[in-house]
């Protein structure tokens, strides 16, 4: 009789378990509004790609970007992009 009611008890208690807090639950995001996206998300997104391609120029990582630095980053684009092209046909 015992093992029956613990048995019933955690039988019971794990749809409790299984539930998440709606708190912790990330935001919607645009994958669940079908590509939506919102004026803030996009703002975000954008100012986190500026800062990974900031942080990727400045290359003595002193906050600051020079005129070498963004040279350097613009002939890398280019030479990558180059890179890329398929070889024109003569």
């Amino acid at each position: 009789m015992r093992a029956v009611l613990i048995a019933l008890v955690l039988a019971l208690s794990f749809p409790a378990l299984a539930q998440t807090d709606s708190s912790t639950r990330p935001a919607p995001s645009a994958r669940t509004r079908g590509g939506d996206i919102t004026k803030d998300e996009y703002i975000e997104r954008a100012r986190r790609a500026a800062e990974r391609r900031f942080d990727k120029m400045d290359a003595n990582h002193d906050g600051v970007l020079t005129a070498d630095e963004r040279r350097a980053a613009r002939e890398e684009r280019a030479a990558r992009r180059t890179a890329r092209q398929p070889a024109q046909p003569q």
